[in-house]
């Protein structure tokens, strides 16, 4: 006699329900998982800048390039991670550059102005560095 086992999902604990429910979808790659982040800083460009349809798709090739740029990077096991800053660094400034080119003067001049430096006093909650330094047991 043979028996048969039956369970649901509902019954399993949560860990094993994910396992099965998750075993039925294709795997997500590192570039789907950040495409929703992607989508949202061209949005917010676009409203900011007011790109057209052609500015937008040229905005994304250039920032899946640059996120493609470090990537490989960061991945690269044969740098020190003080020279993978400074890499990273560099390939901001060129992605800035290519996104300056594309734009209309008015566009450049919206996208230039400078940020607003973080204002940690209006954050109760903020701690500085030496607040960690302390917690961290450093002197």
């Amino acid at each position: 006699m043979t028996a048969v086992l039956c369970c649901s999902a509902a019954g399993l604990p949560a860990q094993a329900a994910e396992a099965l429910t998750s075993a039925a979808r294709p795997p997500v790659t590192a570039v789907q998982q950040r495409q929703p982040a992607l989508d949202q800083r061209i949005a917010l460009m676009t409203a900011e800048l007011g790109l057209d349809e052609h500015q937008q798709a040229e905005l994304r090739r250039i920032l899946i390039n640059q996120r493609t740029q470090i990537m490989k990077l960061w991945s690269d096991t044969s740098l020190q991670p003080a020279s993978r800053v400074g890499a990273t660094r560099v390939i901001s400034a060129r992605t800035g550059d290519e996104i300056r080119a594309m734009l209309t003067d008015e566009q450049k001049a919206k996208y230039n102005q400078p940020r607003k430096p973080h204002d940690a006093a209006a954050d109760p909650n903020a701690r500085s560095v030496e607040d960690w330094i302390k917690a961290t047991g450093g002197n």
